[in-house]
């Protein structure tokens, strides 16, 4: 489980190995083309892959090296959680991980937050992620 780097590799460990009990993906980068399109650090999101996705056979790259793409492989009960006006990674990352876990029988949940930030800052939003987590942990781990 983990937010925004956390949320990154519990997505991409979940999808490359199973056995986990649960998993708790926030603020998860999964899909590297949409980091390059849509989120404002693009720029690193080129250098970090060799170029643009655009260019050449760049797509490839970004494509397999992308959390979703394994993501079909999650058997672990996700909760998956965003705030939906996130400019370093854009929320539909997320829905893009609810749509893949939803249509592959996989047991899961979304929560969005109205928030125009990577992280919440203000207390009850703070709290209500808290408690989200914590429930789902508590439900998929007696």
């Amino acid at each position: 489980m983990g937010w925004s780097y956390g949320g990154f590799m519990t997505v991409w460990l979940a999808g490359h190995y199973g056995g986990w009990k649960v998993a708790v993906a926030g603020a998860a980068v999964t899909d590297f083309e949409d980091q390059y399109s849509l989120s404002d650090g693009n720029v690193n999101w080129a250098i970090r892959m060799g170029g643009s996705p655009y260019v050449g056979d760049n797509m490839q790259k970004y494509i397999d090296q992308s959390p979703i793409t394994e993501a079909k492989n999650i058997k672990a009960p996700t909760l998956i959680l965003a705030n939906t006006g996130d400019p370093r990674v854009p929320v539909t990352q997320s829905y893009k991980l609810y749509h893949t876990l939803k249509d592959n029988g996989t047991i899961t949940k979304f929560i969005g937050w109205p928030i125009p930030a990577h992280n919440a800052t203000d207390p009850v939003s703070q709290m209500e992620t808290s408690k989200a987590w914590l429930n789902w942990l508590n439900t998929y781990l007696k």
